[in-house]
């Protein structure tokens, strides 16, 4: 490349003590150099700002900014904080116990200056591996399509079905970044949102050689994601009411947690976007009693095979 564009690697850590110095070696070892590395540890309770302030004292040729919270701030609000400190072209996101290949910028930023403003990102597959950096034979996206070939194009349809995309894999055109206003601060996890929000309005580039590795471990992010409250998966989705899919996803999760009698605040969101439909769906925005749903839904059901078999027998 002629130009060598800055990229700045927003670093995340929250009690990742065991892993940090393998990503932080994994940036290290990185062949493209011209980078701005910018750490945060968010209140971790282990030894995480020990291993980041000695890893840091040992590479004073890199250029490196260290924060250190005081109090837990989350990833979103995080991550709005260290893009107003960052001044790269290109966004990489790290989590502090996932590791990047050796040639990860190198190929992503070539990509990227070579792409046109139809493309925000550019991603690939990533490797699992287990909390001794063991690496197993399946890949991250293999454990949400498990029949999926890919190519760079628009992926906001796949993505309203579900987040395949590492985030560790991702690197960002920090304009459109800047263009989405940033994180939403009232989500729990950053991913998601941002990619359906940047895939409404733009295509993602796809490489197909694999350039990061994902840790599976008790602690991380999407172990955490299954148990994530549900408000935060409709706050997400209501960005998106423009699309006709989004009220029958929204509604198969609700119908869900309703049947689970967890709803909290989830059916006072959807309600407030979407009317009623069925006299059903009136039984889950009042949150009565889940079984006499159940008992109307058999009773909706009794109804529509009985107008089936009148018809059929007057229509002979």
């Amino acid at each position: 490349m002629a130009d060598n564009p800055l990229v700045s690697i927003l670093c995340l850590c929250y009690n990742q003590e065991k892993f940090i110095k393998e990503s932080l070696e994994s940036i290290k070892a990185q062949t493209y150099k011209n980078l701005e590395i910018i750490i945060c540890d968010d209140f971790s309770h282990d030894q995480s700002v020990g291993v980041i302030e000695s890893w840091i004292s040992e590479n004073t040729d890199l250029k490196i900014k260290f924060i250190e919270h005081d109090q837990n701030q989350g990833i979103t609000k995080t991550l709005n904080e260290l893009l107003k400190f960052s001044q790269g072209k290109y966004i990489q996101i790290l989590a502090l116990d996932d590791t990047l290949v050796k040639d990860k910028l190198e190929r992503h930023v070539n990509m990227l200056e070579n792409s046109s403003d139809e493309y925000a990102l550019v991603f690939s597959d990533a490797h699992l591996m287990n909390h001794e950096s063991m690496v197993y034979q399946n890949k991250f996206i293999a454990r949400h399509y498990s029949y999926l070939s890919l190519e760079s194009q628009n992926f906001y349809e796949m993505l309203l079905s579900k987040n395949f995309i590492p985030a560790m894999s991702v690197l960002m055109k920090r304009k459109n970044i800047i263009a989405e206003n940033g994180w939403d601060e009232s989500l729990p996890f950053e991913d998601y949102d941002m990619w359906l929000r940047l895939s409404k309005n733009y295509s993602f580039l796809f490489d197909e050689v694999i350039t990061c590795s994902y840790r599976l471990h008790d602690n991380n992010s999407h172990r955490k994601k299954n148990v994530i409250n549900y408000s935060a998966f409709f706050n997400i989705f209501i960005k998106h009411t423009q699309n006709e899919r989004v009220r029958d996803i929204l509604f198969v999760h609700l119908e869900s947690i309703y049947r689970e009698k967890s709803l909290t605040n989830e059916h006072k969101i959807f309600y407030s976007y979407y009317p009623i439909k069925s006299f059903s769906e009136r039984f889950i925005k009042n949150n009565y009693n889940p079984t006499i749903y159940r008992i109307v839904l058999e009773i909706q059901r009794f109804t529509k095979y009985f107008r089936m078999f009148i018809n059929g027998i007057f229509n002979k």
